[in-house]
């Protein structure tokens, strides 16, 4: 899996639940009852399934996951599809990705990863469990929904960079993230994708 763009989407979060600690430490400093001790609490997902509980189950071969990475529209370059088995303590995961580059503009990418962890808790699962509803001069982070499907749409505001997780089941995510483009690529893309073919593999 993309190790680049799980790592930005990490750091982006840690960001964001340290801005939100600090945001509900300063309420809690300033409030009526100055010998009151501030706390503050994880923020909990707001989009419709949470992240997925340990189950014992086996994923799906990467292979198959490769069958569902879209195949690229108009002005569009398909990089090399290709996918792996991943392993942790709980057991084994997978996962397909590919990148595409807009031929115009070849600075402007549009990478989708498919992964399925048979219900544990890894890869892009651990940033949805942390994902809250913010909204920045910066950035920002909103539930919504794709073909039906819970999703989490960040946009960093600095640097036309978007990104949209898709939750199938509570166990297959859809990451798919645009790097120097334009927002409408996430529904573009995303709507290239069988969210449906997806889920029934689960």
């Amino acid at each position: 899996m993309s190790e680049k763009h799980f790592s930005r989407s990490t750091a982006l979060l840690s960001g964001l639940f340290v801005l939100l600690v600090a945001i509900a430490c300063m309420a809690g400093c300033t409030g009526s009852d100055s010998g009151a001790t501030p706390t503050t609490q994880a923020p909990t997902p707001t989009a419709a399934g949470g992240a997925p509980a340990s189950v014992s189950v086996s994923a799906v071969h990467y292979s198959e996951l490769i069958k569902y990475l879209p195949s690229a529209t108009a002005n569009w370059e398909t990089g090399d599809k290709n996918g792996g088995t991943m392993s942790s303590s709980e057991g084994a995961w997978s996962w397909a990705e590919v990148t595409y580059t807009q031929t115009t503009n070849p600075d402007t990418t549009v990478t989708v990863v498919i992964q399925d962890t048979a219900g544990m808790t890894e890869g892009y699962w651990t940033i949805w469990d942390t994902a809250t509803v913010v909204d920045t001069p910066d950035f920002s982070w909103k539930s919504t929904t794709i073909k039906g499907y819970p999703a989490w749409e960040f946009a960093d505001k600095t640097s036309d960079e978007y990104t949209l997780y898709v939750g199938i089941n509570d166990r297959i995510m859809v990451f798919i993230d645009v790097s120097n483009g334009k927002k409408d690529y996430l529904t573009v893309f995303g709507n290239l994708i069988d969210f449906n073919g997806l889920a029934a593999l689960t």
